[in-house]
């Protein structure tokens, strides 16, 4: 008996030594830092950033439309010896957000058979002159829309870059609590291995010298088999959870057994009512939608805009090197044009600007409804976590009662009042509690990750930490 109760001291201080090296021989890990090394290596992340540089393109590309043009063009003709014509035009021209183009050129023809209307100076004709819509176009154009349409689309690569940022943040948290639980239980299962192992040398040791009943023996073995059991199947959760987490670290010089998990998460819960709010102003998917929404607001003008008849007037002054009378360029020496254009029925251009309208309430119908999903999937949320908080500061209590009556078993165990099934069963009830406040913890760890990906704030993590 004196052994047995030396054994109940050699274990605990062995569980001790074994919880302070298992501290010191790894390195510690936590969520922050994990998320950390998820955004500088995984190839989503980087694919993310990739789409923010789509986004700048997409503006730039819509700027394109007003950059200056350099044209020249040159058309000849020569016939059975003759030189029929000649014709060499080159300008610039300038458009403009106000859909005014400003153009400017030199033209230079000649020949036998030129048409009358290409006659210019032998030296050439400088010309300058603007282009203005009247009608359609003078107040929305296709290029006013598609410039504001490139920076409503720059907005939507960026909340892609989001939402792409917290899907990936959302199994990486997953990932990690799901390590951290298997790594915790093995250590927990493989700590207790190693007390039932010794505790049945010792009763063995008891019965061989007439201290304890042979029963004893045989129901410490069943203890002794029964978590080596255990012990491998945490083995084997632990080896996969290993390699889950592996497929978010992507570095080389890094190893997910070099480290063990660190319970960061604290107890304290998130303002709901200005999470709500946060909710509807800046929500991924419902940012989506309101772009989306934005975009068919612009595409409602154009067709409105299309509606009008097409009035466009260009006036274009000419320059000759030998003119010095500026008057003359306006009063005689011009070309003056303009153009009208307007379908009878405007049937085609009515059915356009009533498509856009049934898109745009199909669309406001759908924020209502994402809005509604989104709120009530963050209550769910929010709801879970609240009722993990109080299991958890339940379980720990439990766990603190298990664990003083195992004390108190024990100590009727030295004074020969218990027996070893009891101080199994007392010791069993207080590992299944440990075990099930561990699980607990990582319910929480996953439903706060849920909470703040449900409410799409979980890529403000990595946004902290870079601050």
């Amino acid at each position: 008996m004196n052994r047995i109760i030396l054994f109940f001291v050699s274990t605990l201080l062995i569980q001790l030594t074994h919880s302070v090296h298992a501290q010191e021989s790894n390195q510690v890990l936590s969520l922050d830092d994990f998320y950390q090394m998820v955004v500088n290596n995984h190839p989503v992340a980087r694919q993310a950033l990739l789409l923010n540089q789509r986004g700048e393109l997409v503006i730039q590309q819509a700027k394109g439309q007003f950059d200056p043009k350099l044209s020249s063009s040159y058309n000849s003709k020569e016939y059975n010896g003759k030189d029929y014509y000649n014709l060499w035009n080159s300008y610039l021209e300038m458009p403009t957000l106000l859909n005014v183009d400003f153009k400017a050129g030199y033209e230079r023809n000649s020949g036998t058979y030129l048409n009358p209307e290409h006659n210019v100076p032998t030296d050439g004709l400088y010309y300058a002159g603007i282009s203005v819509p009247l009608g359609q176009g003078l107040i929305h154009n296709p290029r006013k829309i598609n410039l504001q349409k490139s920076r409503y689309e720059e907005q939507q690569y960026m909340n892609e870059s989001v939402l792409v940022l917290n899907n990936l943040l959302y199994d990486a948290n997953h990932a990690f609590w799901w390590w951290y639980e298997f790594h915790q239980k093995y250590v927990v299962v493989q700590n207790n291995l190693t007390l039932m192992r010794n505790r049945f040398e010792a009763i063995k040791e008891s019965v061989a010298n007439g201290e304890n009943a042979a029963v004893d023996s045989l129901e410490t073995l069943i203890q002794v088999q029964k978590w080596q059991n255990l012990h491998r199947d945490a083995q084997m959760q632990l080896q996969n959870s290993t390699l889950y987490m592996n497929n978010y670290i992507w570095s080389d010089s890094l190893e997910i057994d070099m480290f063990e998990p660190k319970y960061t998460t604290q107890n304290t819960l998130l303002d709901f009512v200005a999470l709500e709010e946060q909710i509807l102003a800046s929500h991924p998917n419902l940012k989506k939608l309101t772009l989306k929404n934005e975009i068919l607001e612009l595409d409602r003008k154009l067709s409105v805009e299309q509606i009008k008849p097409v009035l466009d007037v260009n006036y274009n002054f000419l320059l000759h090197q030998q003119d010095n009378e500026y008057d003359t360029y306006f009063n005689n020496n011009y070309k003056l044009g303009f153009q009208f254009e307007f379908p009878i029925l405007v049937r085609k251009e009515r059915a356009k600007l009533q498509s856009t309208k049934l898109k745009i309430q199909e669309n406001e119908l759908m924020i209502d409804e994402k809005t509604r999903q989104t709120l009530n999937k963050v209550r769910q949320s929010y709801n879970k976590v609240l009722t993990l908080n109080q299991m958890i500061a339940q379980q720990e209590e439990i766990l603190a009662n298990y664990q003083r009556l195992l004390v108190a078993e024990q100590i009727k165990f030295n004074n020969g009042e218990s027996s070893v099934f009891l101080l199994n069963s007392r010791e069993n009830k207080k590992l299944e509690s440990e075990l099930k406040l561990i699980e607990l913890r990582a319910k929480y760890g996953k439903s706060i990750g849920e909470l703040k990906w449900s409410a799409g704030i979980l890529h403000q993590e990595i946004q902290d930490l870079t601050l």
